[in-house]
């Protein structure tokens, strides 16, 4: 199996979409509730772009639109849209199954992305889980608390307690059992908090690191396990801090995590862009890891309207000083429109060389609120 993966690891994907599964939660007065009008939204317009990969994440935490034995549906409305995945699985396929088949049918890979952390229901009761409802004491905190750091999410799950670590590997294990998809994404970005020290400022140490290094042999297990007996590799990939010492800071120990064959593929940044692309290359290249930039509109548009259209030719430089450090492939996060430019011209430098395009370093925001001092980390180009 770890041969198989490393072929699969290294095939060709120009770009990495992650689709944040508002497809099917945008839905207005009068629109089909269809599988083809699904498909159209972001999906069946990319067939014939760069996109050769999709990440599709199904919602926050422990509240998806696939099906799941172990994880709530996501039943209810927000921000004035109608949420219609039940209406799909009405039909007899939910999201993730109608994205993978439309993926694999198209030639596209699709892995399920599970965000590791997300807190948007710290500031959205319609988001909380059940199971957060009930088992409080596993979060980092209650509403009412103020932390100076961790961005005041008090929502999010402490990855110090077991009974955490357990239940995000019963919720991946049901999805690799259930889903025919190319493998899973941990997204450690969204968001990147996972011990309670960070909240407070003191240090996440070692022990915390270990924690998490042993949910990911776990989760290693689990898919050579569903790799052999489907006689296809599973792989895992990871979106992470771009800095080896941000990322071990927030207790992601990224260089063991590769000494022990634990990822088959990094992306790197997100909010923030902390290191010129050449280092987490380099890192992946020792290991044998194909290394993507994650060209975020959080980062390079404005944060508070990040799937808005964007400056082209800044996208351009983006993904043409990635492709000039070596990158494997560019991943866009936080841009949907499936006619986009950008799923059209990223993913081919030589096209980017004859076009027009503009490039600063661009750090981005809030590695201080996650993080104590987390700017520390940063090392802009020169």
């Amino acid at each position: 199996m770890p041969e198989t993966r490393k072929t699969a690891a290294h095939r060709t994907r120009r770009i990495i979409m992650n689709n944040d599964g508002n497809d099917a939660w945008r839905h207005q007065p009068g629109e089909p509730k269809t599988v083809e009008h699904f498909l159209s939204k972001r999906t069946a317009p990319l067939v014939g772009s760069h996109v050769d990969a999709i990440f599709y994440c199904t919602g926050v935490f422990d509240i998806y639109t696939h099906r799941s034995d172990e994880s709530e549906l996501r039943v209810h409305g927000d921000r004035g849209a109608d949420d219609w995945a039940p209406a799909l699985i009405a039909l007899g396929r939910d999201t993730l199954q109608i994205t993978t088949d439309f993926g694999h049918q198209h030639g596209m890979e699709v892995f399920w992305s599970m965000r590791m952390n997300d807190t948007h229901d710290s500031g959205n009761p319609r988001l909380f889980a059940q199971w957060k409802a009930e088992h409080p004491q596993f979060l980092m905190g209650r509403r009412e608390d103020k932390f100076p750091y961790g961005a005041g999410r008090w929502s999010a799950v402490n990855y110090a307690i077991p009974e955490v670590r357990d239940k995000i590997f019963r919720i991946l294990r049901d999805v690799c059992a259930r889903y025919d998809v190319d493998g899973v994404e941990l997204d450690f970005f969204r968001h990147p908090l996972y011990f309670k020290p960070q909240m407070t400022g003191e240090p996440v140490t070692q022990e915390h690191c270990d924690m998490m290094t042993g949910l990911l042999g776990r989760l290693r297990q689990l898919t050579d396990g569903v790799g052999a007996s489907r006689g296809r590799p599973m792989l895992i990939a990871a979106r992470v801090p771009d800095s080896v010492g941000y990322a071990k800071a927030i207790g992601l120990d990224l260089i063991r995590w590769l000494e022990h064959d634990l990822l088959d593929i990094i992306v790197g940044s997100g909010y923030f862009h902390l290191e010129p692309w050449e280092n987490l290359v380099a890192l992946g290249k020792r290991c044998d890891v194909p290394v993507y930039a994650c060209l975020s509109a959080s980062r390079i548009e404005d944060p508070s309207n990040p799937e808005r259209e964007g400056d082209i030719e800044v996208w351009r430089g983006e993904a043409m000083r990635a492709w000039d450090a070596g990158v494997s492939g560019i991943y866009t996060f936080n841009r949907f429109n499936p006619h986009d430019l950008i799923f059209r011209e990223l993913g081919d430098p030589d096209l980017l060389r004859g076009l027009k395009r503009k490039y600063e370093f661009i750090a981005g925001r809030s590695m201080d609120a996650w993080l104590k001092d987390g700017s520390r980390f940063l090392k802009p180009e020169a």
